[in-house]
């Protein structure tokens, strides 16, 4: 039998391995990241002050209450406290010293803004939370260089042309893709953007800038001079000499923005129906054919979605051809209809603009000095930089890259960013001037600054 010291000697040993045990377990179960949370509320006077009010009462007045307290007035029938910390439902009010580091785990996952502010409303607090979870997204790098492509905005529709050839455009294309390429199969097409009357030209080899002005002085010999010609941006309707050619022939010159052919729509149309046309009747690229010259005036002959053809436009009648046809068919009645006619075209444009325009959005317009995100044509990303330096008539901008280059880009290829002024324009200072246009190299700063919202009120109580 144990006697009393030995009795008292087991029991405190005992004891004290009890409480080890359960400090040991206390301490494997506490949330480390609560803790912290908790010892940066103790650190914050306003927090303090938050919690005080939040475990006493608010006053009756918003008025009565401090300046870092009155953004919880409107929720304060929803705050408590659980030891140190105030909660709003299931939220954690957060301490302004750990918002930033909570802004960095929430977006861990780097989702958009939205997904980040459900996730939010989930486990965390603090007013201006949902302003800050969009600043913390959009100065993310990775998130900006893969962000995907814009929507498209709703059509806009160039000045109808009231005469035969009064606007064209022109294309060039190749058909069968790199085998023609090495053979030199090339062509030109250029259509009457009213009637749709196509020319083909073939180039061979000899696309330069002087092939391209002397085709082009024969096609307004033999269809008149147009008061506009719409082109992309090709080498050969860039250069110097096919701008002074057109200047001497009295022609506005208008191009599409870069990488974005839909600006030139109606001749992508035309070269799209002349390639697959080309493909299927004359597969060798020799249009000197019969086949071809059959194809091609029945293409002039066909009647569009208005119901009348490039011929009938042109020459008022439809063209004889290897189609039989009985000789009232050449008739002129048409002429008579010509009302009922353009009340048609005008109902079909309308209802395509707005069978277009259902699904898409326009995107906010951009202004002088704004800070953007510009998309490379080939990879998507939006790995480049730079401030708007001029605009355009068609939604159209002029990009100055820290480099000092100069791009031309289409609105839905430019994204605003928000990155502060100083930052873009002290890149810009620092780089080296350059003259030329081209594409440019450069990498955007990764090196990025959060601003946080807070109410200029609130700044002028404090």
């Amino acid at each position: 039998m144990l006697n009393s010291e030995t009795h008292l000697s087991l029991r405190s040993v005992i004891a004290k391995t009890v409480n080890a045990i359960s400090e040991v377990k206390t301490s494997t179960t506490q949330d480390l990241t609560l803790e912290e949370i908790r010892t940066a509320a103790r650190e914050d006077p306003s927090y303090t002050r938050l919690l005080q009010n939040v475990a006493n009462g608010f006053p009756s007045h918003r008025y009565d209450l401090h300046n870092d307290i009155l953004p919880y007035w409107k929720i304060r029938e929803e705050l408590y406290t659980d030891d140190d910390l105030v909660l709003y439902g299931a939220r954690i009010v957060v301490p302004s010293a750990m918002q930033r580091n909570i802004l960095t785990r929430l977006h861990d996952s780097h989702r958009g803004v939205e997904a980040t502010k459900r996730r939010a409303k989930q486990t965390v607090y603090w007013p201006g939370i949902n302003s800050d979870i969009a600043n913390t997204v959009h100065a993310c790098e990775p998130c900006q260089i893969m962000q995907p492509s814009q929507q498209q905005e709703p059509w806009l529709c160039n000045e109808n042309p009231s005469r035969p050839f009064e606007s064209v455009s022109a294309d060039f294309f190749s058909v069968a893709g790199k085998f023609f390429l090495v053979v030199g199969k090339f062509f030109l097409v250029y259509v009457d953007r009213l009637s749709g009357w196509p020319v083909v030209v073939k180039f061979g080899t000899n696309t330069t800038a002087e092939a391209t002005t002397q085709h082009f002085s024969h096609i307004f010999r033999d269809l008149g001079v147009p008061v506009r010609l719409m082109t992309d941006g090709g080498p050969q309707f860039i250069s110097s000499e096919f701008k002074n050619f057109l200047g001497r022939w009295g022609v506005q010159h208008v191009m599409s923005t870069p990488h974005y052919p839909q600006s030139n729509g109606h001749a992508e149309a035309a070269v799209k129906k002349v390639k697959h046309f080309i493909l299927k009747v004359a597969p060798s690229g020799n249009i000197n054919t019969e086949d071809f010259d059959r194809g091609l005036l029945e293409i002039r002959n066909t009647p569009n979605y208005a119901g009348r053809s490039p011929a009938q436009i042109l020459y008022g009648q439809a063209l004889r051809s290897c189609v039989p046809a009985h000789a009232s068919s050449f008739k002129q009645e048409w002429q008579a209809k010509a009302e009922e006619y353009d009340r048609r075209v005008a109902s079909c444009s309308q209802a395509a603009k707005i069978r277009y325009d259902s699904h898409v959005h326009p995107l906010a317009p951009l202004k002088l000095d704004d800070n953007v995100r510009i998309q490379d044509p080939i990879s998507k990303r939006w790995d480049k930089t730079g401030v708007i330096m001029g605009i355009g008539k068609s939604r159209d901008y002029y990009v100055k890259l820290p480099s000092g280059r100069i791009l031309w880009r289409n609105r839905r290829f430019l994204c605003p960013v928000h990155l502060p002024n100083s930052q873009l324009r002290d890149e810009m200072q620092q780089s080296p001037k350059k003259k030329d246009v081209a594409p440019a190299i450069s990498q955007p700063q990764s090196d990025t600054h959060l601003e946080y919202r807070r109410s200029p009120r609130l700044h002028t109580r404090s």
